[in-house]
């Protein structure tokens, strides 16, 4: 849309509305506007004719009605528990924009590498050749967008570069869209950027996160609700200054923000609290078992270095986490020392023979501490070349292989890996969403046993594992709170 701007007092009112929107430029005296925006600034906006939603069969109840919501909306996301099939409400939502949009425009979804493999195979069982959908590479993203061979597109986080242009985009959907909230980063700056004025849009996450207000606001501006994060987060929040609980609610504004949310979102953690009834009988339980791990005498010495105290009571900053975890792992200023921890998760892992156990590590050195211990496990590690990486999980799915040591950051997200009944934390730091992600890849729809996650622990880094332990209590309890006010809200 171009809006030639004269001499006025209604063009400058018109000029300062333009500047307010997410994307726009200007050509001497003339605004360039996506024609989305068009309605903010009373203009008459030409959208895509709308058509009948045609549900396909397999479809859960809730699927079903949600990726209603989602075309009805064309901008929409789906906040809704590890599990639960959001590929398959994000298929439906392609489904139904390839066949509304120009047949010269594409769909592009934007993926966890590691899980792109898993997405493609869903869609085959369930669609079978009705809805293709290529594989773009990194190296082919920026043709690809500006001239299409597919109408349906999905590329990793990692294709997302500064040269990375929209070109042909019709609609974007970002699977695992908690990645929004590093805003300021790479990825959420490309996906903000091509986004910006989209008609349809579609954003999926298992770990909206109650204490992280900022995701919210990343995602409230990717749906176009809000012109700026801080737009956002000045109308609902008070900014503390740097404390632990830097954005707080304001007085009273807990009704307005999720009566906000519910225009362009959704929550569910249990399809019965809406009145479903498809896969609403749960999953199994998740226990957590906390072991506590001597330190040797070289941690204890390492520890009284580096804090002044025998025993670590605070979990202090980022760097002195890091180090206490590094310590904890036998590693200290460059050089390895001993560790309890090795020979301590390998009597633990013996004491279940035949069940698949997930060891989760944060650190490289760590990681081949790890796989040292056990030679006979899987290990996938930043190094490991992608074709590895598959080969190495159907084996893993497949009870060919009993164990696999990996990170968080590499397999924590999106994977179905519910083969696994045991989970491992040889290290854990706080991100509440790392280690929930990483847990709830074994515990989904699908699985028949529960799930036990040990986290075996010494004192240098026992003030970090229980920080993590608070959040994950405090955000289930909010999350409760959370879905029971936002159903409120919907049916007002």
């Amino acid at each position: 849309m171009r809006i030639v701007l004269n001499n006025t007092i209604d063009d400058y009112r018109l000029f300062l509305k333009v500047k307010q929107l997410p994307q726009y430029s200007f050509q001497g005296r003339t605004a360039i506007v996506p024609d989305e925006y068009g309605e903010r600034l009373g203009k008459t906006v030409k959208l895509t004719k709308a058509k009948p939603y045609k549900p396909s069969p397999f479809l859960f109840d809730y699927q079903r009605d949600i990726a209603a919501m989602c075309i009805e909306k064309r901008r929409f996301c789906v906040f809704a528990d590890c599990g639960l099939g959001k590929t398959l409400i994000f298929l439906e939502f392609a489904k139904h924009v390839r066949d509304v949009l120009p047949e010269h425009k594409c769909i592009l979804i934007i993926s966890p590498l590691m899980v792109i493999r898993q997405t493609l195979d869903e869609c085959e069982r369930w669609y079978g050749d009705t809805l293709p959908i290529r594989q773009v590479s990194a190296a082919e993203l920026p043709g690809w967008l500006r001239k299409p061979d597919a109408r349906i597109g999905i590329t990793n986080f990692e294709a997302l570069t500064q040269d990375v242009t929209r070109g042909q985009l019709g609609c974007l959907i970002v699977d695992e869209s908690s990645m929004l909230k590093s805003h300021y980063g790479k990825w959420g700056q490309v996906i903000l950027r091509l986004g910006a004025g989209l008609e349809w849009k579609y954003a999926g996450s298992g770990t909206p996160a109650p204490n992280d207000r900022i995701e919210y606001a990343n995602h409230a501006m990717f749906m176009g609700a809000f012109p700026t994060v801080n737009a956002f987060l000045a109308r609902y929040f008070v900014n503390r200054g740097q404390t632990q609980e830097r954005w707080s609610l304001k007085p009273h504004a807990l009704a307005p923000f999720y009566r906000s949310l519910s225009h362009w979102s959704i929550f569910l953690t249990n399809p019965a609290t809406y009145g479903w009834h498809d896969n609403a009988e749960g999953i199994p339980p998740i226990h957590v078992h906390i072991d506590d791990v001597p330190l040797t005498q070289e941690q204890h010495q390492a520890v009284g270095e580096l804090t002044g105290e025998l025993i670590p009571t605070h979990a202090g900053g980022i760097g002195m986490r890091s180090k206490l975890g590094q310590i904890a792992k036998g590693r200290y200023n460059g050089r390895a020392i001993s560790t309890n921890k090795p020979a301590f998760i390998r009597k633990l892992v013996d004491s279940w023979p035949g069940e698949g156990t997930i060891i989760w590590c944060l650190y490289n050195a760590e990681q081949e501490l790890m796989e040292a211990t056990f030679p006979e496990a899987g290990s996938i590690s930043g190094a490991t070349p992608h074709e590895e990486r598959m080969r190495l999980i159907d084996e893993f799915k497949a009870q060919r292989r009993r164990i696999l040591i990996t990170k968080p950051r590499i397999l924590g997200y999106g994977l179905n890996l519910h083969v696994a009944t045991r989970q491992v934390f040889s290290g854990l730091q706080d991100s509440y969403e790392s280690f929930y992600q990483a847990v709830k890849r074994s515990n989904r729809v699908g699985s028949t046993r529960a799930l036990n996650v040990h986290i075996p622990v010494t004192a240098a880094e026992r003030p970090m594992v229980e920080n993590v332990l608070r959040k994950a209590h405090r955000v289930t309890a909010d999350t409760e709170e959370q879905e029971r006010i936002f159903h409120a809200h919907r049916t007002d």
